[in-house]
């Protein structure tokens, strides 16, 4: 269909994953209508990180025809939690290289769709690929396609972490977001961790992963964020017309009726109950 879903960094790449766990269990039922799944049923999902820890994960994915392997695009180091490293690269060829690639990734899957109509992508702002990548690949492809629509997910880092660049690159990162996204739903790391039911005392990392907390907990917190976005972006059944069609089928349907102008961006949400996905 039309939405073409980009995940950056580790975070973005946590919560892509889990995005891509809740479709496919959901895919049998609204495969013909999901804006994030092809005819063909994969996922329109490109992954982008400067590191491929992470996105080993993605192959189980790959081996089960959900998703393109050229879909996925890594690096062999990481940006140090750098806002302008991940923005410029450590080198002049290594970061044009990623870039490239990423975009390359980005624009194919936007020749598969029937119909183009944006980009919903997931990072967080607090790293250096997530942030600093994220935000040249959101300026780049404003510049390639200049009439679609970008809505970011984006994550805001504790409010202690380990980084102490964190809140520099959270500065800069949004600054960016708000000259070339046309909506930026924000989830606080801090507010997504309340809802895991652990103590608020516990050591965590800017990147809401850290020895200090518990696997568990991070899935908690990846599937509590996964939960709020289904809410907003997914069809639903109470808006279909007699026909059979949602009327919110598409995800730009959040941009037009919250941001109706150029300034207002910043989105936030909440979910009124605790079941999970």
């Amino acid at each position: 269909m039309s939405a073409v879903i980009l995940q950056i960094g580790q975070c973005g790449n946590q919560l892509g994953l889990e995005w891509c766990e809740m479709l496919s269990k959901t895919s049998k039922q609204c495969e013909h209508r999901s804006p994030f799944i092809a005819k063909e049923g994969t996922l329109a999902v490109v992954c982008v990180d400067s590191e491929p820890k992470v996105l080993r994960r993605t192959q189980r994915l790959v081996r089960n025809k959900k998703l393109l392997e050229s879909n996925i695009v890594q690096g062999k180091g990481g940006r140090g939690n750098n806002w302008a490293y991940g923005y410029h690269g450590h080198g002049v060829e290594e970061g044009d290289q990623l870039l490239h690639q990423a975009m390359e990734a980005v624009r194919q899957e936007a020749e598969r769709r029937d119909y183009y109509g944006g980009t919903v992508m997931l990072h967080s702002v607090s790293g250096g690929t997530g942030s600093g990548l994220g935000s040249r690949l959101c300026e780049e492809i404003r510049a390639e396609f200049p009439v679609s629509h970008i809505l970011t997910v984006s994550v805001v880092p504790h409010q202690s972490g380990e980084s102490p660049l964190q809140h520099y690159n959270s500065l800069l990162c949004l600054s960016a977001l708000q000259r070339s996204s046309d909506g930026i739903l924000l989830f606080h790391n801090d507010q997504a961790l309340s809802y895991s039911r652990v103590p608020q005392n516990k050591h965590v990392c800017v990147s809401g992963f850290s020895s200090g907390l518990s696997q568990g907990t991070l899935s908690f917190m990846n599937k509590h964020i996964v939960s709020c976005m289904a809410g907003l972006l997914l069809p639903v059944h109470s808006l279909t017309t007699a026909s059979g069609w949602s009327l919110g089928m598409e995800p730009w349907e959040l941009i037009r009726s919250v941001c109706p102008m150029p300034a207002a961006k910043l989105l936030l949400t909440t979910q009124a109950n605790s079941r999970s996905l």
